[in-house]
């Protein structure tokens, strides 16, 4: 079994490295029955992980530097376009699968971005993807401290002030998302908590410990420079990437079929 975590922090700041590590997981064993449509696609890392049946039909994004380092992967898709997840420039039931990983919830319009993922897919078709849930903001580590401290106010501004400077327009429950999801015409197969607020508050603090791949990345388009210079992370995280499901958590993997 491939270790994502150790892929991740190859290439991935610490706070990124774990979170897709752990998604990797979920999104590694949908099954990807071409044609197969990846909405965010970025610039085509995770896809190149987190996936064994490569190549991919088409990856779609809103980002063009990062699509022109998608294109260069022609092992991972077979073409990418930008598009919008509001307006999709494919006919109806033009897909078997449809895979997204955190991206919808950075979308402000999330009903049409539902319907127009429903329209391209073909009826039994599959769309699966990760989402926050709820607990985002009140799992993280500012915030948990926050409320330790007595201090409840500037908890809650800590975690609307981590949702807004990661473009979190919908951060919704598991059962807010089935509903949304049911409106659009879907039937959720699987819908799944992960990342514990344990982990989720390593997460949070592994964006300031994170601070010297930032400075690489804007310095030299590179978030680790050299092998073995994440080891000690991959130590200290570890743990959270194999921890069992939670009962409740930061994240959510829902995986759901068109009639």
């Amino acid at each position: 079994m491939t270790d994502y975590l150790a892929e991740q922090l190859k290439e991935m700041a610490p706070h990124r490295a774990i979170l897709r590590a752990v998604e990797c997981k979920f999104m590694a064993r949908v099954p990807l029955v071409s044609p197969v449509l990846d909405i965010g696609c970025g610039d085509g890392h995770f896809a190149s992980i987190a996936y064994e049946r490569l190549p991919i039909d088409v990856g779609i994004d809103v980002f063009a530097r990062d699509l022109r380092e998608a294109a260069t992967r022609t092992d991972v898709y077979r073409s990418v376009m930008f598009a919008s997840a509001t307006e999709l420039p494919y006919a109806d039931a033009a897909f078997n699968t449809v895979i997204s990983n955190c991206v919808i919830e950075h979308i402000p319009d999330n009903a049409a971005v539902l319907a127009e993922i429903f329209r391209v897919l073909r009826p039994g078709g599959v769309f699966a993807t990760t989402l926050p849930s709820e607990h985002y903001p009140e799992y993280l580590l500012g915030a948990t401290t926050f409320r330790a401290a007595g201090l409840r106010s500037l908890g809650h501004a800590y975690g609307r002030f981590f949702n807004r400077i990661s473009n979190h327009y919908h951060v919704y429950s598991p059962q807010v998302w089935r509903e949304r999801l049911s409106a659009a015409g879907f039937l959720v197969e699987e819908q799944t908590y992960y990342f514990s607020a344990a982990a989720h508050r390593r997460f949070d603090l592994s964006h300031y410990l994170g601070v010297p791949n930032l400075v690489t990345k804007r310095l030299l388009g590179r978030w680790v420079l050299f092998d073995g210079q994440m080891r000690l992370f991959e130590r200290w995280l570890r743990p959270y990437y194999e921890e069992p499901l939670p009962e409740a958590g930061a994240y959510q993997f829902v995986q759901c079929r068109k009639p």
